[in-house]
């Protein structure tokens, strides 16, 4: 039988060194790209959620900011950095499907890193399963030992242009 308990256990904490560079690598290119036509929100207000939701029971806040072309949501980013135990993936779904649900064709991405985002790891396992139960346009970016800040700006910048 298993001590893990779900949450982040004692003695270890959600934001490790490669999990804060990988959000601030995320968050600084949400503040630095922009483009013709799209507006980024970094977090939800109030208004927000009743006006997309109807609700404001949500929380949402993307690491790398929603984007909305003509007033829908077309874009997200979200960095998630995994061990080989631990539920990041679990929390990953409440935003997934927050922005699935204001917009079925919204583009999800998602920068995975650490030992989880390796083949057939934690990470892994949840892009697959997202791949089929939310679709191809859930899209996951897996390298194990991290991003490059220019890397994550070039996907970023790509996606954005493509919606």
């Amino acid at each position: 039988m298993s001590d893990f308990k779900g949450g982040i256990q004692l003695g270890t904490t959600a934001f490790d060194a490669e999990s804060k560079l990988l959000d601030k690598q995320l968050k600084e290119c949400r503040d630095e790209v922009t483009l013709d036509g799209l507006e980024v929100v970094s977090q939800f207000t109030k208004q927000m959620k009743l006006d997309l939701l109807g609700d404001d029971c949500f929380g949402f806040a993307p690491d790398g900011g929603a984007w909305f072309k003509n007033g829908k949501l077309v874009a997200v980013f979200e960095a998630k950095k995994q061990g080989e135990k631990g539920n990041a993936y679990e929390r990953w779904y409440d935003n997934a499907d927050t922005a699935k649900h204001i917009n079925p064709d919204v583009v999800y991405v998602t920068f995975c890193t650490g030992a989880g985002a390796a083949p057939d790891k934690c990470l892994d396992k949840m892009r697959r399963k997202a791949t089929i139960t939310k679709g191809k346009n859930f899209k996951f970016y897996m390298k194990p030992e991290g991003f490059t800040k220019l890397e994550v700006k070039n996907i970023v910048l790509e996606t954005l242009k493509s919606v």
